[in-house]
């Protein structure tokens, strides 16, 4: 089993979980974290490249415990800062040269991102523009529940005014623009 730079075995890819650290047995992973210096935190966040996870299975502590450690030293979320903008830019700079050599989804990708501020922006307009029946009915009821008369208004369609050429309502009758007055 050969293990790559951030703890992966370089054949399966899976996570090769490292042994417990000299004079840790037994111990919970709380107390073996408060034992490591900043130095080496960083040294494991450095190697994996800002990846707490697997800086974490290098440390041989819990991942929650780093992450709490790491959340309340200003030093460390620099280191991880640090190394996930140095990720970010090999990434971008992969990217870049993917452009470079005319892939499609490279390009694509870019002005999505990059591009946006120049107007590439993908965009799913969704509307839903309906006629509206409003129909009144006017009931008496009597003292004992008992309907005594029912009268029905005449039925109001209304339609919002929408920008010339665009309707995506099917309407039944007649159609009224504009709003209604009534």
């Amino acid at each position: 089993m050969n293990k790559d730079i951030l703890g992966l075995d370089s054949d399966s890819g899976k996570l090769i979980k490292n042994k417990p650290a000299k004079g840790t047995a037994g111990l919970k992973t709380s107390h073996v974290i408060k034992n490591l210096t900043n130095v080496e935190i960083i040294e494991a966040i450095t190697k994996c490249r800002g990846l707490l996870y697997l800086a974490s299975n290098v440390l041989s502590v819990n991942y929650q415990t780093l992450a709490e450690r790491v959340n309340n030293d200003p030093e460390l979320q620099e280191a991880v800062k640090d190394q996930r903008g140095k990720t970010l830019d090999m990434a971008e700079a992969k990217l870049m040269q993917a452009v470079d050599k005319g892939e499609q989804w490279a390009i694509t990708m870019l002005l999505r991102t990059l591009g946006r501020e120049r107007g590439f922006v993908e965009r799913q307009e969704v509307s839903n523009v309906t006629t509206v029946r409003l129909q009144i009915v006017e009931e008496i009821v009597d003292s004992n529940q008992k309907q005594i008369a029912v009268t029905v208004n005449p039925t109001i369609d209304y339609r919002p005014n929408l920008p010339e050429g665009f309707s995506d309502a099917k309407t039944e009758g007649a159609e009224l623009e504009g709003e209604y007055d009534g």
